[in-house]
């Protein structure tokens, strides 16, 4: 009988903070790329945008960058420990908190670039919360060593 390479994979160590972190970084990825930002109506036409789409969807992908590879070092560091990531001052945790405030950072520029807030659809406003709560999470889990 074989064993595959990723038998030993166990998810007993992930937290459950490190759950919710995971968690909302994905929610937040989804929200950057699927949900409405801007809503606008001309007439009896009316459109949507996503955050990655103009203006400034850099901005967003970004964003999407950076919850994406915050998810990813967790995922390495509690998955394969053995494996050597770089690090920011030597500690993955603290990498995790950059990345985290570098998302709600891309995705706060993308607000202050572009205030209309008649224009702003449920992907913006449930952006800024999930946003916020990725980089709470990522100060407790950073805080907790």
């Amino acid at each position: 009988m074989s064993t595959s390479r990723f038998s030993s994979f166990k998810t007993d160590s992930i937290g459950r903070e490190e759950w919710i972190f995971g968690g909302l970084g994905l929610l937040l990825v989804i929200d950057l790329l699927a949900l409405p930002w801007f809503s606008f109506s001309i007439g009896p036409f009316s459109a949507s945008l996503t955050a990655t789409d103009a203006p400034d969807g850099w901005l967003a992908i970004l964003a999407v960058l950076a919850a994406v590879a915050a998810i990813a070092d967790l995922g390495v560091e509690r998955l394969s420990p053995g494996t050597a990531l770089p690090s920011i001052r030597g500690s993955r945790s603290e990498t995790r908190l950059v990345l985290a405030g570098l998302a709600a950072l891309m995705v706060v520029l993308k607000f202050l670039f572009h205030i209309h807030f008649n224009l702003f659809g449920f992907g913006f406003w449930a952006a800024i919360v999930l946003a916020a709560g990725f980089v709470f999470v990522a100060r407790r889990l950073h805080a907790a060593g």
